[in-house]
């Protein structure tokens, strides 16, 4: 889901878990700039990188994995704190959102 729309859906959120989405949101900012720079590393670098030891993996790889599955968590949790009518449409449009990530 694009940050824009992630912000449209926490307008639809309980007054009462307002604050509990904004500071997923926030988060979710954070790690989305994270996951842009550590994507151009790995573009750049490889995923693959030599050490003093050989090839090992890239230490930006194994953040990025570890900051995506963080963000898939974030993304569920906010989901979850959605009225039940519209978890349907959020679902649909994080899974399309996952789908572009996946070719990009």
């Amino acid at each position: 889901m694009a940050m824009a729309k992630i912000r449209k859906l926490i307008t639809i959120i309980d007054d009462d878990r307002k604050p509990i989405a904004e500071k997923l949101m926030q988060e979710m900012t954070f790690m989305d700039a994270t996951l842009s720079k550590l994507k151009a590393g790995i573009r750049k670098d490889g995923a693959v990188v030599e050490g003093r030891d050989g090839l090992k993996q890239n230490p930006a790889m194994q953040a990025y994995n570890t900051t995506i599955q963080r963000y898939a968590l974030l993304n569920k949790q906010l989901i979850d704190l959605l009225p039940p009518a519209a978890k349907p449409e959020a679902k649909d449009e994080l899974a399309e959102f996952l789908k572009k990530g996946k070719s990009a």
